[in-house]
């Protein structure tokens, strides 16, 4: 099964928060492919980066680039609309995240807690 990292983990990643990190290097027995991101989590990566002074900005640009982007398709669509319907009360950016990862069959790794209510996602909380 291949890890997919959520916006909090690139975000500690990039801020070289060491626990994550150590964490991280934990999961590379269990899931031992390059980790993925959701279409999402790009997005609000490199969202966040306007706030950076440019030559930080350039850093966390050039790390976020390293990661396979997951894709959408009319499949998304259709588990969203069936997660949004159960999930009401749960974002839709972590709900289209959470369909994104079902539909490929892989983990998202975050430390969202909110994750933890998905019951049909395979996550793990770090």
């Amino acid at each position: 099964m291949i890890a997919v990292f959520d916006t909090s983990v690139l975000i500690d990643i990039d801020n070289r928060h060491k626990e994550t990190i150590e964490k991280i290097a934990g999961l590379k027995q269990s899931y031992p492919d390059t980790p993925r991101i959701s279409f999402i989590s790009y997005f609000e990566f490199i969202h966040g980066l306007h706030v950076k002074q440019v030559h930080n900005k350039q850093k966390s640009l050039a790390f976020v680039e390293n990661f396979g982007v997951l894709q959408t398709t009319k499949n998304t669509a259709n588990i969203l609309s069936i997660l949004k319907r159960k999930y009401e009360d749960i974002s839709f950016s972590d709900l289209f995240i959470a369909a994104q990862i079902i539909e490929n069959n892989m983990i998202l790794v975050t430390r969202d807690k909110i994750f933890n209510r998905i019951e049909e996602l395979n996550k793990l909380i770090i």
